[in-house]
């Protein structure tokens, strides 16, 4: 007796098999199946929910590039009060304007400096402590300047004197 052999016949039954397993697993626990990955026709779904995380995560890259960018910025404009007297009431300025998109940094300012009369005077403070972060290994250094800046800062808090009345 001779068989004839069919060499699509096994792989057909195969994959008959393995379906009517798939489809009766789903039948029988449907929460079982989509917790084990077994639930293939929802493909398009999971794709979608891939796309949409990775969109978010090159968001995050994204908000993580500009916010370094903001940060070198921000040293360099620091650097400058370093060198330069009497900088601090217009680096305070600049920095407000680096950090303008920065929502974060401004709530983190005003927890850091709540006594401060403006949110020039919270960025003043801020650059003041750049400095001090940036001259952190030069420390007889870093007093007389950051001596200097304080009283830039004081003079930065007196009111300006109103004019005469006539």
């Amino acid at each position: 007796m001779t068989a004839i052999r069919r060499p699509g016949t096994v792989s057909a039954t195969v994959l008959f098999g393995l379906s009517l397993g798939l489809v009766a697993a789903h039948a029988l626990a449907p929460d079982w199946s989509r917790r084990a990955g077994l639930d293939v026709w929802n493909f398009a779904a999971l794709e979608r929910a891939y796309e949409v995380a990775s969109e978010e995560r090159a968001e995050v890259y994204a908000y993580e590039e500009r916010s370094a960018a903001r940060r070198r910025a921000a040293n360099q404009i620091a650097v400058r009060l370093i060198t330069d007297p009497a900088q601090l009431p217009g680096v305070a300025d600049e920095l407000n304007e680096v950090f303008r998109e920065d929502g974060g940094l401004r709530f983190v300012l005003r927890g850091l400096y709540p006594d401060v009369p403006t949110e020039r005077h919270q960025f003043a403070r801020h650059a003041i402590d750049r400095v001090t972060f940036i001259l952190e290994s030069e420390p007889a250094r870093c007093a007389e300047v950051v001596a200097r800046l304080e009283v830039e800062y004081q003079a930065m808090c007196v009111p300006p004197e109103s004019p005469h009345a006539p």
